[in-house]
């Protein structure tokens, strides 16, 4: 799995910008070459200044010596300069590329997966990785090569100090990066085990600060609960963060005392060979500046192979994201006709790896010109009847027709484009006007005399004294934006569903944010929508529900009752208990 991991993070990196990859190495393996020059460099120089002493070395050879030194900082100058530049383009091109993919992906999700936590976790954690993690494999990957470059050539020059300097100093750089690696391990446990927790987090604290959340929360005066449970998760992250943090500090004093101790044993055999004259100041000088270059390259020849193993963790969360089952929304023949008959036989439905079953053997028919409303309590089916017509879910059992063929048989976009609806939980772009009514249909984005129509059929008059009209931004989201309210969002709503050339209207509670006249004007305009059309109504409002030619009434995901009012009030059921409450609510109302 890390293997696979690890060939596509750089087939990613590679595919996101082949010319800054490649830049990006290049100068890295070539820099990891210039620190044994300048050490070698550098003794040659102190040897000779120290033999200038003696006065058995001209200034010339000096001036040579310094002109090489300077020549390979401007070279490394020139090539961390390059290096730099390739490695931040390339990471901008990786983000945006990654970030594409995900979204793609989120696009081509199943709806019923949003509905289900693990998805959302899955899918924050991909976008915390979408940064650093595939740029770091590439980075860390690179400066492993670099480092071994770096690590040969240095320690091939320190080698002729003695036989037991390099092993020594080898020895001296491991305490320390092994507890960097144990504790990197840790790290990312611990923010693994976190997610859902931090989420929750994140989410107290967006209805701290939500616009439209905070009359409700001061009113109830619900604020210090709210920071109690925010704090009560912090506290937690806390006591964690604490206990790394603690045995991390303990392991790391030990390494760095073990690694003192190696080093000390290395200086002392230099100093050893120094007093019996075997060793000149200049590689004296190599010895002092080589221990920082051999413990530096081995702690990133060591941490990079964890390094790169941590960041292949990290990237697992995205690959898992990735590898989630998605829905080809064009796979399918293309539904090319108007639908003039739905018929859903012994339809059932259960979201995945769930063993509750939402709907159980609903059947029904209906035809164009006809209205069909479902009634029912929260939770009875209603809504998830809606998303298995309108080909967002697929039927666990059972089959859905339309005009008398499986709707299976074609691709959910192609029978999507014959579908328009408001939903109970409606949109509310922050866009324009125009915008939040035309993306019903974005091949028709500028049409603006069919979104004039539009606002028209559903009433949203109020568009007109917008500051800008249609134009006008809306929403508090961003600058110059103009705030409705919940009755004119859900006119635009209403606007976008006859915006769209439908012949199966499908309106979710579609007067629940209006007041009594503009409930009335809604009603009546969808009356006029059944004369050529399928319309299928969810309401929990008996004035809106018996405009309908056939009434469902579901209870418990199963289908008790059906029939026209009239016939369900004679029924005397379930249907006709409902109307009686609200009808004796409006009479109490009344009095």
């Amino acid at each position: 799995m890390r293997a696979r991991d690890l060939q596509e993070t750089l087939r990613l990196v590679w595919r996101a910008s082949p010319r800054h990859s490649f830049t990006f190495a290049a100068t890295s393996l070539l820099a990891s070459g210039l620190p044994a020059a300048n050490l070698y460099i550098s003794k040659l120089l102190i040897d000779e200044v120290a033999r200038a002493a003696s006065g058995r070395v001209t200034f010339d050879s000096l001036l040579s010596l310094l002109a090489l030194q300077v020549a390979l900082g401007i070279l490394g100058s020139v090539l961390s300069t390059v290096q730099n530049a390739a490695r931040e383009l390339l990471g901008d091109a990786l983000q945006h590329n990654i970030s594409r993919r995900i979204l793609d992906k989120a696009s081509g999700l199943s709806v019923d997966l949003f509905e289900n936590a693990e998805t959302y976790d899955k899918l924050q954690q991909a976008y915390r990785e979408v940064g650093s993690r595939p740029l770091g494999v590439a980075t860390q990957l690179v400066g492993l090569a670099g480092a071994a470059v770096t690590l040969t050539s240095v320690g091939a020059l320190m080698a002729q100090l003695g036989a037991f300097v390099l092993p020594l100093v080898l020895l001296a750089s491991l305490p320390a990066v092994w507890v960097s690696s144990r504790f990197g391990v840790e790290n990312y446990r611990m923010l693994r085990w976190q997610t859902h927790d931090a989420r929750v987090q994140n989410y107290l604290g967006s209805v701290l600060t939500s616009d439209t959340l905070v009359k409700e929360v001061r009113l109830f005066g619900f604020e210090p609960y709210l920071l109690g449970r925010w704090r009560d998760y912090y506290l937690g992250f806390r006591r964690q963060l604490e206990d790394i943090i603690r045995r991390r500090s303990l392991w790391g004093f030990l390494a760095s005392f073990v690694s003192a101790l190696l080093i000390g044993v290395a200086s002392a055999l230099i100093l050893w060979r120094a007093s019996r004259g075997q060793i000149s100041v200049g590689d004296f000088s190599l010895f002092v500046l080589g221990i920082t270059q051999v413990q530096g390259q081995v702690g990133n020849l060591l941490s990079g192979v964890t390094g790169v193993y941590q960041n292949l963790l990290y990237m697992r969360n995205l690959y898992e994201f990735l590898e989630l089952p998605a829905r080809d929304l064009d796979a399918g023949e293309s539904w090319q006709e108007k639908v003039h008959t739905v018929e859903f036989q012994d339809v059932g439905f259960r979201y995945p790896l769930t063993e509750r079953d939402v709907l159980t053997g609903v059947s029904f028919t209906v035809r164009r010109g006809e209205a069909l409303a479902l009634v029912g309590e929260n939770g009875a089916g209603k809504t998830t009847i809606v998303k298995l017509l309108t080909g967002l879910f697929q039927p666990t059992s059972g089959r859905i027709l339309l005009n008398g063929q499986d709707a299976a048989r074609f691709s959910p976009r192609s029978i999507e484009r014959e579908m328009s609806i408001i939903f109970q939980d409606f949109g509310q772009y922050q866009m324009s006007a125009r915008e939040n009514v035309a993306l019903a249909e974005v091949a028709r984005l500028n049409d603006a005399p069919g979104v004039e129509r539009a606002v028209e059929r559903a009433g949203a008059a109020f568009v007109d004294t917008l500051p800008k009209g249609l134009e006008t931004p809306l929403g508090r989201l961003f600058q110059g934006g103009r705030q409705l309210s919940g009755g004119q969002w859900q006119r635009l709503a209403l606007a976008r569903l006859y915006f769209r050339d439908a012949s199966v209207l499908v309106f979710d509670e579609p007067t629940a944010a209006l007041d009594a006249k503009a409930e009335f004007e809604t009603i009546e305009a969808l009356r006029a929508q059944t004369r050529d059309r399928i319309t299928l109504l969810i309401s929990h409002r008996f004035s809106t529900v018996r405009l309908a030619d056939q009434i469902i009434v579901l209870d418990g995901g199963r289908i008790v009752e059906a029939g026209s009012h009239t016939q369900l009030l004679a029924l005397d059921g379930k249907y006709a208990d409902l109307y009686r409450l609200q009808a004796r609510g409006y009479a109490e109302e009344g009095r």
